[in-house]
């Protein structure tokens, strides 16, 4: 069974050579202000995951069928206040290749319900939005038909993660983050949200488990919905988390990869982040009814204790 190659190099483990600086800037104090502001900051979001490959795909010749290729995009705001992220408004689309959609239809024509989410969740841009702590869906994956729907009370985190597993906006996850990283020291120029240039950065990288960071954050214990199954534990995954030298995380960087038989082989997830943004989060004027949640909608639901049976 064939999957995807994850690339530590994304990482940057061979980084460029970068001026030196006295001292590290205080990401956790950086964050903590931004808090206090009530800062927005704006949000772009890659991810690919390391999917096994179908059968009837390999069966194909390569010229007629590529591989599965789903990479989803997330963009959007989202609003700091007391404890992290207090609001967000995000835009998901995932890119599927023709040859796996077509036999994602056919199953999801057999009755298979996974298979008719990920048709809907490759069909349309869908929304998700946390305000007033309640989150807000839109897109046929959700419920179909135009308009907001409610899909019940969360945290505004539920929001933005779910392919990345890191929420640089929690204290608690930078703090632990920050004491694991292995390299601690000046980074390269990255790019921001707006594709406008850093020149000064500052890197934190560093490798830990699954079980270490769902001990450590509650944003990550939230994503799983509290409960971490053991081989998922196990697993380790390495991490940057980039900072401008006032402490603002310009992006983060999440890859992992495992030999267990789990549905999803591994991941890569690059987040970057724009700040000065003024916005404003509000809950929707109105909803047409009540979401649904779908099979897959997220990378980590894969790694859910429910698609672990």
């Amino acid at each position: 069974m064939k999957w995807q190659v994850i690339p530590a190099i994304v990482l940057g483990l061979t980084a460029l050579p970068a001026p030196a600086q006295a001292s590290a800037p205080d990401v956790v104090a950086a964050v903590k202000r931004l808090q206090s502001q009530g800062a927005a900051v704006k949000i772009y979001q890659r991810t690919s995951a390391g999917w096994p490959e179908d059968p009837r795909v390999e069966a194909l010749p390569t010229r007629e069928c590529g591989r599965r290729d789903d990479a989803p995009v997330v963009t959007g705001l989202a609003k700091l206040g007391r404890g992290g992220v207090v609001a967000a408004d995000v835009r998901r689309k995932v890119v599927t290749q023709e040859c796996p959609l077509r036999f994602l239809k056919e199953d999801a024509a057999g009755g298979d319900r996974r298979a008719a989410d990920q048709v809907k969740i490759a069909s349309a841009v869908h929304r998700v939005r946390a305000a007033g702590g309640r989150l807000y869906v839109s897109g046929p994956a959700y419920g179909g038909g135009a308009g907001w729907r409610a899909l019940g009370r969360a945290s505004a985190g539920a929001a933005l993660y779910g392919d990345q597993i890191i929420d640089p906006f929690d204290v608690d996850t930078l703090k632990f983050l920050v004491r694991t990283a292995t390299i601690n020291r000046a980074g390269p120029p990255l790019h921001d949200a707006d594709n406008r240039r850093t020149g000064k950065t500052w890197a934190y990288r560093g490798t830990t488990t699954f079980a270490a960071l769902f001990r450590a954050s509650k944003p990550f214990r939230d994503m799983l919905g509290g409960r971490l199954d053991p081989q998922v534990g196990r697993i380790s995954f390495m991490y940057g988390v980039h900072t401008d030298l006032s402490g603002r995380p310009v992006t983060v960087i999440t890859v992992w990869r495992t030999d267990q038989a789990l549905r999803m082989r591994g991941a890569k997830s690059a987040t970057r982040y724009s700040w000065d943004v003024k916005a404003a989060v509000p809950a929707p004027a109105a909803t047409v009814g009540a979401g649904r949640d779908p099979y897959g909608d997220d990378l980590l639901d894969a790694l859910k204790l429910d698609a672990l049976k």
